[in-house]
């Protein structure tokens, strides 16, 4: 089969791809959910005029001069309504979020007052209306604060409240079955994992993939084997995506598209680009399937490429899922050939250093790097100061 261009493979993978449903859910399982309706308030807020500090409440009077006395009638702790009006001769101890007295409309800060029994010296007279919070300052009834399309963070959960939400209207999170591949693999810790592979992979793609917004099931280690591949696929049958890591390849044990032949209506496999070029894409009944390399980088690199925008089909999410800039070499680089190609890279202030690294097995480069380097097929060499593509990594 023909290397298939990056953007085609990923067309081909969005194509079939439609919003999940929505559901609703309470209000402290919302987190990282995409909200399906724009979101108004249900309430002012503050729902009252009230103190920004702690202090004395007051009716401003422009004549009132450093030094004039008013006399205090009491106190209105936060969350409990002073009884009577105050008239501009006196004052109200108030904290902050007590509610402004009646007849009050200023606040000064005890630092600026002195008190001697029930009499109030002003040290320092406040401006009318300061450090009062006015009544829907923040937002009022019906304000629309949360639009349709967003990805709730814990800034969103916390306004969601305030707004007097206790449940929302949210994009059910796909679900993304993970089945790792490879008689060499066990996982971390054990026995043998001194003369084995570790299963590294699967740690952090799964941590992807909840970041960005989906459920991730993990279904364990396959063998090489057709049976033990197809027992762990069969299992993953009721997901959204079924994702394999490794087996992907050409090599005698790479059996990963020779276990589902048969069902899988194959769309693609092999990519022109590096790393990830062995890349197998197609529909498994309902589920759509993805098969990724066994290398690291080439298993992580392949998840931004195109579980990401999968992902955020799903979940109606627009955001840009590449997010390409640029930014100028520190060093030279040599001409690149028929694929393109993501070279881990670090960025700062505006130049780019590309790893001595690129191997696709070192994770250790991708930990350290920040960026893509993004090399187009047949891309020409660069001397140092060029520009170049990069795209953050958000791995």
């Amino acid at each position: 089969m023909k290397l298939l261009k990056l953007e085609n493979a990923i067309a081909s993978c969005l194509k079939d791809i439609k919003s999940n449903k929505i559901i609703n859910i309470p209000l402290e399982s919302a987190n990282g959910y995409v909200i399906a309706e724009n979101l108004s308030a249900r309430r002012n807020s503050p729902p009252f005029d009230l103190s920004a500090m702690d202090g004395y409440a007051f009716k401003h009077d422009r004549i009132f001069k450093a030094g004039h006395t008013l006399n205090v009638i009491g106190k209105s702790p936060a969350g409990v309504n002073f009884e009577r009006r105050v008239d501009k001769r006196e004052a109200v101890r108030v904290y902050t979020g007590s509610a402004m007295p009646a007849g009050t409309d200023t606040v000064i800060i005890q630092e600026n007052t002195k008190v001697y029994a029930n009499n109030l010296i002003l040290k320092k007279i406040p401006q009318k209306n300061e450090n009062v919070r006015k009544k829907a300052f923040d937002f009022k009834i019906d304000d629309i604060l949360i639009r349709k399309g967003e990805k709730l963070t814990p800034k969103n959960m916390s306004l969601a409240a305030s707004m007097n939400h206790t449940s929302l209207s949210v994009y059910q999170k796909p679900r993304i079955a993970i089945i790792s591949n490879g008689n060499e693999l066990v996982k971390p810790g054990s026995r043998n994992a001194q003369n084995k592979i570790i299963s590294a992979n699967i740690f952090g793609i799964k941590a992807y993939i909840e970041q960005l917004g989906a459920t991730a099931d993990d279904l364990g280690i396959a063998k090489d084997d057709i049976k033990s591949l197809r027992e762990k696929i069969k299992k993953a049958g009721n997901h959204d995506i079924i994702l394999t890591i490794g087996g992907a390849s050409v090599g005698e044990f790479d059996l990963v598209k020779d276990s589902v032949r048969q069902e899988l209506k194959l769309k693609f496999w092999k990519i022109a680009m590096r790393p990830g070029k062995p890349l197998i894409y197609g529909r498994l009944g309902k589920s759509h399937f993805l098969g990724l390399p066994g290398n690291p980088v080439s298993a992580h690199v392949c998840c931004q490429l195109f579980l990401k925008p999968m992902i955020n089909k799903f979940i109606n999410f627009k955001e840009e899922n590449l997010n390409i800039k640029e930014a100028r070499l520190k060093v030279d680089l040599s001409k690149n050939d028929e694929r393109q190609d993501y070279m881990r890279g670090l960025y700062r202030d505006g130049y780019v250093t590309p790893h001595k690294v690129q191997d696709s097995s070192s994770l250790s480069a991708l930990n350290s790097s920040n960026v893509f380097i993004i090399r187009e097929p047949y891309a020409p060499s660069k001397k140092a100061g060029e520009l170049v593509k990069i795209m953050k990594i958000d791995l």
